[in-house]
This record gives C-alpha cells, sequence and structure tokens, in this order.
C-alpha cells in the first residue's frame, strides 16, 4: 500500500479533520437536507476513512452506500458502521478504488468524498475520484461535492524572510 494511504491509518488525522465541526457539519448538513437525492439510490464513498459521510448518506435514506477505503482504518470504519446499526445499508471495502471492478460493487447514483482535505489541496485523491466517477457513476449520476472554490489573498510576511537573514551571525538567504 503507498504511502499516501498508509498515512490516513493514524487516527490522529481523522481527529482533526472530524474536529473541524464546521467542515463535518457542512457535510452533514449538505447531505441530510437533500435526502430526496440519496433516498432510495446507491452511493460510493471514496475514501471512507471512519464512515462520517457513508453514515449520513444511510440516515438520508441511501438504500446502499459501498464504503471504499483503502487504509487499514477500513476495520474500525467496520466497526464504527456496526456500531450505528447501519451494517445493513453500508458495505465496508478495504480496497483502493482503482482496485475494483464492476463484480465488486455496483456503479452508483451518487459517489461522496472528502476529497479536497484541508486548503482544497491537501489531500491526493482528485485522481481516485475521477477514477470512481468515469468507471462507478451511472449516466446522469451526482459527484457530492462537485464543485469547490479556492480563493487566495496576497500578502507579505517580511519577518518570515527575515529570520533567514542572520542566523547566531550566519546568512542564509
Amino acid at each position: 500500500m503507498d504511502q499516501y494511504f498508509k498515512s490516513y491509518e493514524e487516527l490522529d488525522v481523522h481527529r482533526l479533520m472530524l474536529n473541524d465541526t464546521s467542515r463535518t457539519l457542512a457535510y452533514k448538513n449538505a447531505i441530510l437536507n437533500y435526502t430526496d437525492k440519496f433516498k432510495d439510490k446507491i452511493v460510493i464513498d471514496v475514501g471512507a476513512g471512519t464512515g462520517i459521510l457513508s453514515i449520513f448518506c444511510a440516515q438520508a435514506g441511501a438504500k446502499t452506500v459501498y464504503a471504499i477505503e483503502a487504509s487499514e482504518l477500513a476495520k474500525m470504519c467496520e466497526e464504527v458502521i456496526i456500531e450505528n446499526n447501519l451494517g445493513n445499508v453500508i458495505k465496508v471495502i478495504h480496497s483502493k478504488i482503482e482496485d475494483l471492478d464492476s463484480n465488486v460493487i455496483q456503479k452508483a447514483d451518487i459517489i461522496v468524498s472528502e476529497w479536497m482535505g484541508f486548503y482544497l489541496v491537501h489531500e491526493g485523491m482528485l485522481e481516485s475520484l475521477l477514477f470512481a466517477r468515469d468507471n462507478f457513476l451511472l449516466e446522469g449520476g451526482i459527484l457530492f461535492p462537485s464543485v469547490a472554490k479556492l480563493y487566495a489573498s496576497p500578502c507579505q510576511l517580511s519577518s518570515m524572510f527575515q529570520f533567514w537573514d542572520n542566523i547566531c551571525g550566519v546568512s542564509m538567504k
């Protein structure tokens, strides 16, 4: 398993993401406010992690949710699903989405993924998401989320650069 997926085996990483209440609630509200889109649908959660998005999809009425998780965290994800009595709706699959074929999972009406991570560029899940879209999303299906915006503003942090001017009498410009 490559280093990227291995880095998500540690719960500390997931604690940071889940502790970002604004983000977690934004996903929850976005999914639960559109139960009409999720009701009786097949959903794939790419990079399911702890299973939180899969659970929200099940709560929104999804018929089946495939929680795809490449890291060893898939075992814990399955425990969380069982603990929340959703094992009849959510199927955890320990695999990279790129390693699956249509014999393992059905094509989906909706693909959810928290692919963008911190600052919209931190995680490297975009390629996996696009693979899932191209191979497992039904015609007319929905990517959730499907749009992202990154805003930037110029700033000046001269103190960051001046630090290198004199390190104990040594210039490191």
